[in-house]
């Protein structure tokens, strides 16, 4: 018989066991429990260091925006800037206990617990506004339950480090609202344009139905659901006391207007100049921090100058595209698949949902979310015919599919959409004859020779139809909208660039790199080097003014004399002859410099280089601004050096700057965000005089690489060693005021009566120079009022033939016009400024000698000089002496011939 002590010893051992497994499971439990939840789990008290990743804005000289730079789009807003009913609305609608919980609501999770049970999946959730912060910030997205666990414990830590308040604004600043949009700052600019101080009511529960699906109920994407959405908010905020029944009606009677506040055309049209930021700004500071360190750019571009350039240069592209023909459609339906490609069309077009044209149903889950009961079979109903013409009214270019031809009307039908038609007219696309840049362009008189059924071609929308013109499209269904008035729209395939700045500054005003920036990202006002051509010659009759003789005076005057006449130079090295001809195949003998600019004559060009000296003409182009390449040849007087528009631009700007140096400037600041400037006053491309030091000498002779054949004659090359006049004083004065007015009123004569004369459209002083290559494949205007210069160019990125006539007069200086009409509108009309010194006279002189204007003269200048330069002589005494000499020459040979004729008289 077992003793009992005995017995008590081994139930003492059976508890103690017991205890300890109880003990080693809690501790496992506790271990499992720690590496489960607790091992890694983030610091709540991190939180307090909150740096989110925060949106870079580059801004324009006025503080609009124009671009963005992100990983998340996002500006951080202070708690005490939200209005009180905004917050009201996202605690109604997410979290209605909020003030009360500890961050996390039993009560509601057993609700949802029960209600996903009898729904037999998830159609309710229960985190609360501290869960679904922590879930944001501090842990990944992942759907498990250990994920919800960690959260919880998170939210209870959270709660009991932080006021509620202190939760409320990570949480407004850290939730997405779709779009893009994180945070309700960006949130507020993305869908009202706005700050989020200024948001009504029913702007703040539209955003506070966001955060639960913002794809599915944005109003941009489903307004319907989003109606929805927003009226369940008001309706939360009506049953939880935030507002009274008298507000809750008014604020559903007001839904908000949205307005899209991502700037995507204005983010558009300054693309090219952005990137040119976003490139500077990586180099300097790093992408993370122009990506996340929510910096603020100030730029020097001026958004509405930037909108002109981009439409003129979309002007003068297409209107060159236009003039060399119609390339045809871009593809044709087969027979019997009118129907079926008007459907793709529509889907290409956005114009209706590429399968069923309808959402899918509306799910138990949303219904959930939207706070009523499941519909059975709801959908959303398709897009409504006023929306989808909404919607092609604002698209640009529209892919269309023609249906009819009326030879008789002289009118094409077009299809956009099933439910969307149009109407294009022969009158709207006589330009359309086949493609063919070799010839001039002329009109297609039958619409059949330009459409036929089945054509997929581009199109836009100028109006509704005129009555009368598509009655048949019309009387298809009365829901339809009215055809439309068509316009036939052919993408260019040349290229163009536009850069304009601010003359006293430098300050970059427009810069346009292409036709499009989503075609290509190349900039061809920075990036590209293309042949100037003739403007390149203000360099030539440049160095020609600032040389001086041994006297002091100049050597040139804008009434000095050149010879165009037919030359024939040799390559010494290679035996290359090289015979340069004028555009005009024509030759006008002795011409001032004043005219051979005005008229782009190439002869007098290369002769005036011939005589002052390549080499000093390179000089000069360099003092001024030019950085690439040219080679030392005689050539390069006539722009077969590739240069950008950005050295041309800048240099030219010298002229009307009175002979100062221009620095084209792209940033003004850059700002941290406490706005702490960072960066300041920053120029476009390499400062210009650092750059002069680094420059090699070069030639002055002219004989280097061309030289003049022995039937030339050769020409005198004393003065050709004659350096420019180096201004000393000042390193920004690069010549004497009194030089540049001369240069300025000699390509000021360029528009007044040479080959720039289009742009005295606009009624102003201004000056200039066209520019075109020997293949016409590069077209160039490059010009100045007194307080803007800019620069145009327009080509095909390969060397390519842009068309018949295709000149810079005809291609680029139309685009320079319609941009500089923008630039000008309402500035007062300013003449070139005259040098406030003695050192300019005038003189009235002859157009044809260059010398003083006599009774006689059939043509006269008002012509400013240097003082002790101008002329002397009058035009009248000139061609005395010149009878003079003629008549000495006739008697000298009468006289030879009579003493020949007595030595033989037979």
């Amino acid at each position: 018989m077992t003793s009992i002590p005995a017995r008590r010893s081994r139930w003492a051992r059976l508890l103690l066991l017991m205890v300890g497994l109880l003990v080693g499971a809690g501790l496992g439990g506790t271990a499992a429990f720690y590496w489960l939840f607790l091992r890694d789990l983030p610091d709540p008290h991190s939180v307090a260091e909150y740096r989110p990743p925060l949106a870079t804005t580059v801004l324009d000289r006025q503080g609009r925006m124009i671009g963005e730079f992100y990983t998340e789009r996002r500006r951080l807003v202070p708690f005490e800037e939200v209005p009180k009913h905004v917050i009201d609305a996202f605690v109604s609608a997410e979290d209605s206990s909020f003030f009360e919980h500890q961050g996390i609501d039993f009560p509601s999770i057993a609700r949802a617990a029960w209600r996903n049970f009898i729904a037999g999946g998830k159609v309710e959730g229960a985190s609360t506004i501290t869960q679904q912060m922590v879930k944001g910030l501090l842990l990944s997205p992942e759907r498990t339950y250990t994920r919800k666990i960690r959260e919880m414990i998170l939210a209870r830590r959270i709660e009991q480090r932080f006021t509620k308040q202190e939760i409320l604004y990570l949480y407004l600043n850290q939730i997405y609202f779709g779009h893009g949009a994180y945070g309700i700052g960006e949130a507020a600019r993305t869908y009202f344009s706005k700050p989020v101080s200024e948001l009504t009511l029913s702007e703040g529960a539209q955003l506070a139905g966001l955060p639960k699906a913002p794809s599915r109920y944005s109003p941009f994407a489903n307004p319907k659901l989003a109606e929805r959405r927003r009226r369940y908010v008001l309706d939360r905020m009506l049953d939880e006391g935030a507002i009274d029944a008298a507000t809750h009606d008014q604020a559903i009677a007001e839904p908000p207007v949205l307005v899209d506040g991502s700037n995507p055309d204005d983010f558009a049209t300054a693309a090219y100049f952005v990137e040119e930021v976003r490139r500077y700004l990586f180099r300097e500071l790093g992408g993370q921090a122009v990506l996340e360190g929510g910096l603020t750019v100030e730029t020097t571009l001026d958004l509405d100058l930037q909108r002109a350039a981009v439409a003129a240069m979309h002007e003068g592209l297409e209107s060159l595209d236009h003039r060399n023909g119609y390339r045809g459609p871009l593809r044709r339906a087969p027979a019997g698949e009118l129907e079926a490609e008007i459907g793709r069309v529509a889907a290409e077009n956005g114009l209706a949902h590429p399968e069923t044209g309808e959402d899918a149903p509306v799910t138990a889950e949303e219904e959930a979310v939207l706070g009523e009961e499941p519909s059975e079979g709801e959908v959303v109903a398709s897009p409504e015919p006023a929306d989808v013409l909404a919607a092609a009214l604002e698209a640009g270019s529209l892919l269309g599919v023609v249906t009819a031809v009326d030879a008789e009307a002289g009118t094409a039908q077009v299809a956009l959409a099933p439910d969307l038609r149009g109407v294009v007219s022969l009158a709207d696309s006589k330009w359309a004859r086949p493609m063919d840049p070799g010839s001039y362009p002329y009109e297609v008189d039958r619409i059949g020779r330009i459409f036929s059924v089945g054509d997929v071609a581009r199109f836009e929308i100028e109006a509704p139809a005129p009555e009368g013109e598509d009655e048949k499209a019309a009387a298809e269904s009365t829901d339809a909208p009215p055809p439309l008035h068509l316009v036939l729209f052919q993408e260019p395939k040349a290229e163009g660039a536009l850069l304009s700045l601010d003359i006293a500054s430098g300050d970059i005003l427009a810069m346009v790199g292409g036709y499009d920036f989503q075609r290509s990202q190349f900039n061809r006002a920075t990036q590209a080097r293309r042949q100037p051509g003739s403007a390149f010659k203000p360099f030539v009759y440049g160095t020609a003014l600032t040389l001086q003789s041994d006297t002091g005076q100049p050597r040139y005057t804008p009434a000095s004399i050149v010879h165009d006449r037919p030359k024939v130079y040799t390559d010494r090295s290679t035996g290359f002859i090289w015979k340069p001809k004028n555009y005009e195949r024509e030759f006008y003998g002795p011409i001032t410099l004043r005219k051979a600019l005005a008229k782009s004559v190439n002869n007098a060009a290369i002769q005036l280089s011939d005589e002052v000296g390549i080499g000093n003409v390179i000089a000069f182009a360099r003092r001024l601004g030019v950085r690439s390449p040219l080679e030392p040849s005689l050539a390069t007087a006539l722009g077969t050096n590739g240069i950008s528009l950005l050295e041309l631009t800048r240099s030219y700007a010298v002229f009307p700057n009175g002979g100062r140096r221009v620095q084209p400037r792209f940033l003004s600041r850059v700002l941290d965000p406490n706005g702490n400037a960072m960066i300041e006053n920053v120029p476009l491309g390499d400062p210009i005089e650092e750059e002069m030091t680094e420059e090699p000498a070069l030639p002055n002779g002219p004989r280097d690489a061309f030289a003049p054949s022995d039937e030339d004659g050769g020409t005198d090359q004393e003065t050709a060693s004659n350096e420019p006049e180096e201004p000393a004083a000042d390193s920004d004065r690069l010549m004497t005021p009194e030089q540049a007015y001369l240069i300025t009123d000699m390509l000021r004569a360029v528009v007044l009566e040479g080959t720039g004369s289009r742009a005295r459209v606009l009624g102003r002083p201004l000056g200039g120079k066209t520019g075109t290559t020997n293949d016409q494949a590069d077209a160039w205007f490059v010009g100045f009022s007194p307080e803007i210069a800019t620069g145009v160019w327009v080509g095909f990125d390969e060397v390519r033939y842009l068309g018949k006539g295709e000149t810079g007069a005809r291609a680029a200086l139309p685009v320079w016009i319609d941009f500089m009409r923008a630039a000008l509108d309402g500035k007062p009309v300013r003449d070139f400024a005259v040098p406030d010194s003695n050192g300019l006279v005038w003189a009235r002189i002859d157009r044809e000698t260059g010398l003083l204007a006599s009774p006689d003269s059939r043509s006269t200048i008002f012509q400013p000089f240097i003082a002790g330069s101008e002329p002397t002589r009058t035009a009248a005494a000139a061609r005395e002496t010149d009878r003079a000499r003629q008549n000495l020459r006739e008697d000298s040979f009468a006289n030879d011939a009579a003493l020949r004729l007595q030595m033989d008289p037979f």
